[in-house]
């Protein structure tokens, strides 16, 4: 496996599998069988537990000894705090970044609608999902913080996994798409307030759907 960005390789290779998390490559309760990517990165048994272990303490993955590491389960109380943490950080940054940043951010935004639009009508609701959450990653990534960034992608492949434990995907991700427009169009037009009742009131809305979904019942 080659160096990249001078990161030693578990971490490397913890990143390639939040990131394979996080795209719906590997989903939630999947077991991640040693010998498989020692095979496929070309590095040491060792080096696959070290970046394991990372991914235990990112709560991407559950390791259970003499049975092996799975991707996580995530629970009602766990999806709870991920939705608190979601709106202190999407709401922050909104509330941080100067309003002319995001007209100089328009292109990549537009790029990530085009995604879910063309996604959308393939009926690839896993995809749209992907560039939903790629909406919100660039919202945090706006801040230009990458230690934030690199905080919040766990955070995003952690709602993978949350999504992951609903069978109606369509049902769960249409919404999206036009309720993220909104919030960015009212940031570019410096209506630094209004979108942030916005993506307040979205999370809220994908918090109880998800709760309908998981817990059979809403909020």
């Amino acid at each position: 496996m080659p160096e990249s960005s001078g990161l030693s390789r578990p971490v490397r290779i913890a990143q390639l599998l939040r990131d394979d998390i996080l795209n719906g490559a590997l989903v939630s309760g999947q077991a991640l069988v040693e010998a498989q990517m020692v095979e496929r990165f070309g590095v040491s048994r060792n080096t696959i537990r070290e970046a394991m272990h990372s991914l235990a303490q990112a709560g991407l993955v559950t390791v259970i000894s003499n049975r092996g590491s799975f991707v996580r389960q995530i629970g009602p109380p766990e999806i709870r705090e991920l939705y608190m943490i979601r709106r202190l950080i999407e709401t922050g940054c909104c509330e941080r970044v100067p309003p002319d940043r995001w007209a100089a951010l328009q292109p990549v935004f537009a790029s990530a609608f085009t995604q879910a639009r063309s996604a959308a009508r393939n009926g690839d609701w896993t995809q749209v999902g992907t560039a939903s959450l790629l909406f919100h990653r660039l919202l945090v990534s706006a801040c230009g913080s990458d230690q934030l960034s690199q905080f919040f992608d766990t955070i995003c492949a952690q709602m993978r996994l949350v999504f992951q434990t609903v069978g109606d995907q369509e049902h769960l991700q249409s919404p999206w798409l036009a309720k993220d427009i909104a919030i960015f169009e009212a940031l570019l037009a410096g209506q630094i307030k209004a979108a942030t009742d916005l993506l307040h009131d979205y999370l809220t809305y994908s918090e109880e759907l998800i709760f309908q979904f998981v817990a059979g019942q809403p909020i």
